[in-house]
C-alpha cells in the first residue's frame, strides 16, 4: 500500500482495484467504491465552486453517515485542512476553535443548526449543512423531516447557509499537488499533561498507520469483511483504524453514528460486522445484551479494546463467550495516543501476552524514558513510555512550547513522550501501567488508579469505578472512589471494599470516600470521564 500521499489518494488507488466492491454501509443500504468515489469528486469540485481552496481549514462537526465521509475525503482531496470537532461541542466552544484554527466553514447535519447558529452573528462564518438521509428513497426523507420537523424550522437557506446535497458538481478541477507531510487533519486531545490542545496530524502520517491493518489482523484479502465504524472521526482511533485503514485495504465499513447494542447484535448476525474496534464500555455493553452470546459471535473475526484501561475480567469474560460459541476473535488490546495518531503497539492474534498491550507495530519504535537523567530505561524497568515513528504529530497548533516539551530529540531520533507509566519486558511486549498525570502519591507513595479500578472490576457486583485523587494537607492526596453496581447482584459495602484494597493493593490505595453512583459519567466516546468525576 502507498501511504506517502493524501487519504483520498490511498482511496482512489483502493477504487481503482475493486471499483465494484461495497465499501461502505449505513441503515441497509451498500455504496461500491465506485458510487463512493464519484460522491467525492462532485462534491470537492463543489466545494471549490463556492471558494474553499488548498490551505484553507474547514471545520467538520459530523457522526458517521454517508455525508461525513463525503466531505472528508472530498476536502481531502483538494487539499483542504480538516478540522474534525465533536458535533456536540457547545456553540461558544466551536466558537473559539475556529477562531484558533481560522475556519469560516463549519459542516454540520441540519439538525445541529439550532445548536450553531448564534455562530452566524460573527458575520464570517458559513454553513453547510448535511440531510444524512439523502442517498435514501422518499419513504425515508419523508420520514426523517417529519420526525425533525422543529428542529429544522427556522434554517433560512442562502449565502450563509447551503445546502451539501447543492453542491455535487459535474465539472472537473485541477487537483493541486500536496505535500503529504503536510498538516492536513486537525484533532483536539486532552494531550499527553491533560491540558486541551489541537494536534496537527499529516496524511503520511494517518495513511502510514492505516496501511498497517492487513498485518494486525494478519489478513490479506479483505473482500466483504465488515469495520464496526462506529467510533467517531473526531477521534484519532476512529478516523485511522475505525474508518480508512479499511478502506485502504479494500474492505467495508459499517458506519454507527452512534453506538446502539441491539443495532450491533444485529449486523452481527447478519455477517456485517466482522471487526469490532472499541473502548471498554462498548464491550461491557455487548457483553451485557442476552442476544450477545449465540452461535452468530463466530461472524466477529477479530476485536481490539484500547483508548482506556482494559480491567481484565472484561477480557476474560469476552473471550470466554468467543471459546464457548467457536469463535477464533479474542479481545485484543492496544495502545497508543493521538500525538501518534493512535494505535503503537497490539496484541494480535499471533502474537499476544496477558497483561500487555502487545508489541510495536513495524517500523514503530517505544522506549522507556528515565527523565531524570534523559536517557533510556532498561528492560522491565518501568518509567514514561515513548514512541517514535512516521505516525508522528508535526505539533500542537500554535503551541510551540507545549510541542518542544512533548517531541524530544534522543539518540539522533525524535521521540513522543506519552506521558505514560509502563515499562517493556524481555520478550519485547509493552506492559502499560498508568497515566502519569493520574498517579496519585499519598504519603509521598505512588498509587495508581488503574491498578485500584482493575482488582475491583473483577468483583461480580461492580458494574464500573474510577479513583481519583483528593487533596489532603497531612497526606499530600487521598484516593476517592466513585463506583457504581449491577443491578440484582448484592452491593460491596463500604468498609468491604477499604479492606480488600488494603489486602490487596496496599493501605496507601485505600479510599478515604467511596461514592457510589447509578452509572458513572462518560465522555463522547464511552470512556469514563475522569475530569468530570475530579470536578466533583
Amino acid at each position: 500500500m502507498e501511504y506517502n500521499q493524501t487519504l483520498y489518494g490511498a482511496l482512489h488507488d483502493t477504487y481503482q482495484r475493486y471499483p465494484e466492491r461495497n465499501a461502505l454501509l449505513f441503515m441497509g443500504k451498500y455504496l461500491t467504491y465506485d458510487q463512493f468515489v464519484t460522491k467525492v469528486d462532485a462534491l470537492s469540485a463543489g466545494f471549490t465552486e463556492i471558494g474553499i481552496n488548498s490551505g484553507d481549514v474547514v471545520t467538520l462537526a459530523m457522526p458517521n453517515v454517508f455525508e461525513a465521509l463525503f466531505s472528508f475525503y472530498a476536502l481531502n482531496r483538494i487539499g483542504v485542512i480538516c478540522h474534525m470537532v465533536l458535533p456536540l461541542t457547545p456553540a461558544v466552544q466551536m466558537s473559539r476553535f475556529m477562531k484558533q484554527t481560522g475556519s469560516k466553514h463549519l459542516i454540520i447535519i441540519d439538525t445541529f443548526y439550532n445548536q450553531f447558529k448564534t455562530l452566524l452573528e460573527e458575520g464570517d462564518k458559513t454553513f453547510i449543512l448535511a440531510n444524512p438521509v439523502t442517498e435514501f428513497g422518499f419513504v425515508k426523507n419523508t420520514g426523517y423531516k417529519v420526525i425533525n420537523s422543529k428542529r429544522l424550522k427556522g434554517i433560512k437557506y442562502g449565502q450563509k447557509i447551503l445546502k451539501l446535497k447543492d453542491l455535487y458538481s459535474r465539472n472537473s478541477i485541477d487537483v493541486p499537488d500536496i505535500n503529504p507531510k503536510k498538516t492536513a487533519f486537525l484533532l483536539h486531545s486532552g494531550g499527553t499533561s491533560g491540558e486541551p490542545k489541537t494536534i496537527e496530524l499529516s496524511n503520511y502520517a494517518i495513511n502510514f498507520l492505516a496501511s498497517k491493518l492487513p498485518y494486525i489482523m494478519d489478513l490479506d484479502i479483505l473482500k466483504d469483511v465488515h469495520m464496526l465504524a462506529v467510533l467517531p472521526m473526531f477521534h484519532g482511533f476512529g478516523l485511522c483504524m475505525g474508518i480508512h485503514a479499511m478502506l485502504m485495504a479494500g474492505g467495508v465499513d459499517t458506519l454507527m453514528p452512534k453506538f446502539d447494542a441491539d443495532e450491533a447484535v444485529k449486523l452481527i448476525a447478519l455477517n456485517r460486522c466482522n471487526v469490532i474496534i472499541g473502548v471498554p464500555s462498548l464491550f461491557e455493553s455487548l457483553l451485557r445484551h442476552e442476544e450477545f452470546k449465540t452461535k452468530k459471535v463466530g461472524n466477529i473475526l477479530q476485536a481490539y479494546v484500547g483508548g482506556d484501561y482494559v480491567a481484565q475480567d472484561l477480557k476474560n469474560r469476552f473471550n470466554e463467550v468467543m471459546e464457548y460459541y467457536y469463535s477464533n476473535a479474542r479481545l485484543l488490546e492496544g495502545y497508543g495516543l493521538t500525538e501518534v495518531v493512535t494505535v503503537s503497539c497490539v496484541n494480535t492474534l499471533k502474537e499476544n501476552t496477558e497483561g500487555t498491550v502487545g508489541k510495536p507495530l513495524p517500523d514503530i519504535e517505544m522506549r522507556i524514558y528515565d527523565s531524570q537523567n534523559n536517557t533510556f530505561m532498561a528492560v522491565d524497568q518501568a518509567g514514561e513510555i515513548l514512541v517514535s515513528g512516521p505516525t508522528m504529530m508535526n505539533g500542537y497548533l500554535n503551541d510551540k512550547e507545549a510541542t518542544k516539551n512533548t517531541i524530544i530529540k534522543l539518540d539522533g531520533k525524535k521521540w513522543v513522550r506519552t506521558g505514560d507509566f509502563g515499562f517493556i519486558d524481555a520478550n519485547g511486549y509493552v506492559h502499560f501501567k498508568q497515566r502519569l498525570k493520574r498517579i496519585i502519591k499519598v504519603s509521598g507513595m505512588p498509587v495508581l488508579p488503574a491498578e485500584i479500578e482493575n482488582f475491583l472490576m473483577s468483583q461480580p457486583a461492580v458494574k464500573e469505578v474510577c479513583a481519583v485523587g483528593i487533596s489532603d494537607v497531612l497526606l499530600g492526596s487521598k484516593v476517592k472512589l466513585f463506583i457504581a453496581f449491577n443491578k440484582g447482584l448484592e452491593p460491596l459495602s463500604e468498609d468491604k471494599i477499604k479492606t480488600m484494597i488494603k489486602d490487596n493493593i496496599s493501605r496507601y490505595a485505600e479510599p478515604d470516600k467511596i461514592v457510589v453512583m447509578d452509572e458513572l459519567p462518560k465522555t463522547i466516546i464511552g470512556k469514563i470521564n475522569v475530569l468530570e468525576l475530579e470536578k466533583m
